[in-house]
């Protein structure tokens, strides 16, 4: 294979217009638009801020409110479990209900009403009959 040399065309200058172009100049960029746009950028980035702390303080919230209401529905229930607590108790302290509990005891109906009179001190006498208990009288 032959090398190729490459041929280098001559270009031409562009055509110059008949009016004479204005000079370029360097030109420095605004400062009061720079300053325009970093005050932006914190105003976004503060307002961004204030959303999250926002959103933070809603989420504490709604946690919070949870946990009052599962202490509610708690409360709910040992108020329900209190109340039957003092019915059943209401019942025990009735005489229907300590009627049933002494059956349940073994206990019996007495079959006449004997009233007790109280005894002074000292004047109480052995029992003259035979010890109801088993023991020996005396």
């Amino acid at each position: 294979m032959a090398a190729v040399t490459p041929v280098r065309r001559q270009r031409s200058a562009p055509p110059r217009s008949e009016a004479k172009r204005a000079e370029l100049r360097v030109v420095r960029a605004n400062e009061r638009a720079r300053a325009v746009g970093a005050i932006g950028s914190l105003l976004g980035a503060v307002i961004l801020a204030v959303l999250f702390a926002l959103a933070g303080l809603h989420a504490v919230l709604v946690q919070t409110q949870a946990r009052l209401d599962s202490i509610d529905s708690e409360i709910s229930s040992l108020v329900v479990e209190r109340n039957e607590a003092l019915a059943e108790l209401a019942w025990h302290d009735s005489p229907d209900g300590l009627a049933e509990a002494a059956s349940q005891a073994g206990l019996a109906l007495a079959t006449d009403v004997e009233i007790l009179t109280p005894v002074a001190v000292g004047e109480l006498a052995a029992p003259g009959g035979p010890d109801p208990f088993g023991g020996v009288a005396g």
